[in-house]
């Protein structure tokens, strides 16, 4: 995965939930595709959980 600072990955996080929400208003939503952005979008979650809880530490150290 490429390194992304905590913008880019609200970013993508937003495109991820946008795209979602497109895939399952169609008549016949592509299951499998919702499933993979979810777990993507559920990763690019932990990862700014991550660098936030980094620099929340790096500030009280």
């Amino acid at each position: 995965m490429p390194l992304m600072n905590a913008q880019q990955l609200r970013a993508e996080i937003a495109r991820l939930a946008i795209a979602m929400r497109e895939e399952s208003a169609r008549p016949n939503p592509d299951k499998a595709k919702i499933q993979i952005w979810s777990l993507r979008r559920q990763s690019l979650q932990e990862r700014l959980w991550t660098i936030e809880l980094n620099a929340a530490t790096a500030r009280w150290a």
